[in-house]
């Protein structure tokens, strides 16, 4: 590879920190600067980026998240004149880029399988020869793969669960720095990945606060009908709930035990965001969230606080009129 610097834009979730540990692993004799971002701030930070830093030295890989049109328009413009850019994403919302970017690549199931970034992420660089595949790496790379698209609660992998948990109980650098170890096969070789001793501890611990916690929150929840129009009008009952934390796991354990909820509207003041779950077949979520601004997958979605989400999830909550 003829590139001295790879600048990594990804999610800050375990698939889009999962993407940025195949970079450090990919390109490790070389400098890899992995940022994290958003769906919400993915737009304002590629364009700066390129506005101030781009230069032919660097390739520029974007997981987990998409671009807007405009900034997508202006990423061609930068390839153009030669520079290197790669976007992997498995969002539905992001499919439309696929047909006008070579750079693009959205790929949302294959061969009937939930894809996500990591998953794709790997397939790339092992195709494109940067990464030599081995069982513990191909193992992670599932983990993740079965926890982001929640495969494992239909086949009962709880280690991807718990992968996510411990995810969130430790440092982020800490995570990434023992996920490495371990998957360049550091210390006690296996073709597994395997929780340390104390991890498997802080897990355990981690899942009774969790139980705790979705009980009461489901005690919490309100509910709402919604009337949403999309291509025609249409009502939903809706779990309308505070939350700020352990946003995948209580979504779905809230849609789950209460089977008069068509999905559950997570708000989370303290980041002006709203994330959508359900376990509805005929619900897709991601055209909902596309409506309000956002987006995501059919059944797991968000978009931001606006006056119209205020309106139409936060104020019946709060039983404003």
């Amino acid at each position: 590879m003829n590139h001295q610097k790879i600048v990594h834009f990804s999610d800050k979730d375990l698939d889009g920190e999962s993407c940025a540990i195949l970079s450090r692993l990919a390109f490790s004799d070389q400098e890899v600067d992995t940022r994290g971002v958003s769906p919400y701030t993915v737009n304002q930070e590629v364009q700066r980026f390129m506005e101030e830093e781009l230069t032919r030295e660097t390739y520029v890989v974007i997981t987990d998240v998409s671009v807007n049109e405009e900034v997508a328009a202006n990423i061609q413009k930068k390839v153009d004149q030669g520079h290197s850019f790669v976007l992997i994403d498995h969002h539905p919302t992001a499919l439309p880029l696929t047909s006008k970017y070579g750079w693009a690549n959205v790929i949302v199931d294959e061969e009937g399988k939930k894809t996500s970034a990591t998953s794709l992420y790997y397939d790339y660089l092992v195709n494109q020869g940067f990464l030599t595949p081995t069982s513990v790496l191909s193992d992670y790379v599932e983990l993740v793969r079965s926890f982001d698209t929640w495969d494992w609660d239909t086949t009962g992998n709880v280690q991807a669960n718990q992968l996510n948990i411990l995810f969130y109980l430790v440092d982020r650098d800490t995570f990434a720095q023992s996920v490495i170890g371990r998957l360049r096969g550091e210390g006690v070789h296996t073709d597994q990945f395997v929780f340390e001793e104390l991890e498997s501890i802080l897990i355990y611990t981690e899942e009774k606060r969790i139980d705790e916690f979705e009980q009461k929150k489901r005690k919490q929840m309100k509910h709402v009908t919604v009337e949403i129009d999309l291509q025609e009008p249409k009502s939903y009952q809706v779990g309308v709930v505070f939350l700020e934390q352990y946003h995948s796991t209580t979504g779905n354990f809230l849609c789950k035990n209460d089977k008069t909820i068509d999905f559950v509207a997570m708000l989370d003041p303290g980041k002006g965001r709203i994330s959508f779950r359900t376990v509805r077949e005929d619900v897709d979520l991601s055209v909902i969230a596309h409506h309000y601004g956002g987006g995501g997958h059919p059944k797991s979605s968000g978009c931001s606080f606006t006056g119209v989400t205020l309106k139409t999830f936060v104020y019946p909550a709060l039983r404003i009129n």
